[in-house]
């Protein structure tokens, strides 16, 4: 069965200066990279969320634009985005997928994070999964990205920022982690421009 992903690339990007689809990261920007990863992992159908600066991001992506989609309440928050990657994934000719990774192009992640995600997912035929990690207190906290099981995609369409998006739907079922207590990958989170030189380490990634 089909593996699908959202790949969320439609904020402002205010604390980071710059729009964060389009930082540099390697030999081109941080969504081509991301766009990439996705592609060398067990997913086969990606919509890719955009709103803000979207004519520069198609520009980047080249033949990948067709995975676009463009959502006009962007300025709303990241629960539109989410609803909207959704519904793309709900249109007719589209094959309803067994899973459905959620993927923020701030949090950068390895194919491999996601194909052992996708695998843990089906073993248990869990509702969701997530990485886990300890922090250097021992405390036990939850990574990314999160996949969920295609049944959910219709909860992933209705939600809006007033019922806490993706949150409320993490609330109301079983949640699986699992332990990679060992890779950054599952926590970094760009913000702001001081984060970016340790995480360009984390993956490789020449300055």
């Amino acid at each position: 069965m089909t593996i699908a992903a959202i790949l969320l690339a439609a904020g402002a990007s205010r604390r980071m200066g710059s729009p964060k689809p389009l930082l540099a990261w390697g030999d081109g920007t941080l969504i081509e990279w991301e766009y990439a990863q996705l592609m060398a992992s067990v997913v086969d159908d990606i919509v890719i969320v955009c709103g803000s600066r979207m004519e520069a991001v198609r520009c980047v992506l080249g033949e990948a634009e067709r995975h676009i989609v463009f959502n006009a309440g962007w300025p709303q928050g990241r629960a539109t985005s989410l609803a909207a990657g959704a519904r793309a994934l709900i249109r007719p000719g589209r094959a309803v997928p067994e899973a459905i990774v959620i993927q923020n192009v701030d949090q950068p992640t390895r194919p491999s994070i996601i194909d052992r995600l996708v695998e843990a997912r089906r073993e248990g035929d869990h509702d969701i999964v997530q990485p886990r990690y300890e922090d250097e207190a021992g405390a036990e906290h939850g990574g990314h990205p999160v996949v969920l099981a295609g049944r959910l995609l219709p909860e992933l369409a209705r939600v809006t920022e007033a019922t806490l998006g993706l949150r409320a739907v993490v609330e109301r079922h079983p949640l699986v982690r699992v332990p990679f207590d060992r890779d950054p990958a599952v926590w970094i989170d760009l913000d702001t421009p001081d984060l970016l030189p340790d995480a360009r380490r984390v993956f490789g990634i020449r300055e």
